[in-house]
């Protein structure tokens, strides 16, 4: 009788017991349609602090988190496509999921298609647990960010700082200021355009007893 995928992997690890249960990486296999561990090596547990024995039956989307099970669904759907139409080549995928403990961790997958005769579509993988690395890059991503939009925010200021202290031509008759392509400006208008400020209208003392010589007197 033909040995299966799963058959070969479990007869390897029992000649190789020691190697098997040192490994860093898990070596596994499951369905391509379901995505539920068929095999899967001790190595494991120190991965995702599940056994192989809790795994096996399980669907690894039921601990993917959300982006994760978005990006693993449809790197696989188009490698299915590619495998249809004879395409032959491993896949490496990074995926965050969900440990026992309750929190996450990050792990590289490289995986490829494998038939079994009369059976679904398999899956034989490798998974690597690369949490410290991608930690790094998220915090060092985070800290570029934070820096890309430090440095925006001086640009503007020295942008506002520029217009304000700049000699502005404006006006001796009704104030409006006078641009670098020429237009003019109501003072207001320009002052809201070429900065974060905004205007609000008051009235200062001494234009009230111009205008409304009669506001507030009884």
């Amino acid at each position: 009788m033909a040995q299966t995928i799963k058959d070969k992997l479990k007869e390897l690890e029992r000649h190789n017991r020691l190697l098997t249960d040192n490994l860093v990486d898990a070596v596994w296999v499951m369905n391509a349609g379901t995505l539920v561990y068929e095999y899967i090596t001790p190595s494991i547990f120190d991965i995702s602090g599940y056994t192989a024995d809790e795994l096996i039956n399980t669907s690894i989307a039921e601990r993917l988190l959300p982006e994760s099970l978005k990006k693993a669904t449809d790197m696989l759907e188009g490698a299915i496509k590619g495998y249809e139409q004879g395409v032959r080549e491993s896949k490496t995928v990074e995926l965050e999921l969900v440990h026992k403990n309750g929190g996450t961790y990050w792990i590289e997958v490289q995986v490829r298609f494998m038939e079994d005769a009369g059976s679904p579509l398999k899956l034989v993988g490798v998974t690597r647990n690369i949490t410290a690395r991608k930690t790094a890059e998220l915090k060092l991503e985070d800290q570029n960010h934070k820096l890309a939009e430090a440095l925006a925010e001086k640009e503007r200021l020295l942008k506002e700082i520029k217009v304000l202290r700049s000699m502005l031509p404006i006006c001796s008759g009704c104030k409006r200021i006078r641009d670098d392509d020429n237009k003019w400006w109501p003072l207001d208008a320009y002052v809201q355009a070429h900065t974060d400020s905004k205007i609000t209208h008051t009235i200062c003392p001494d234009c009230k007893d111009v205008y409304y010589p009669n506001y507030g007197k009884k």
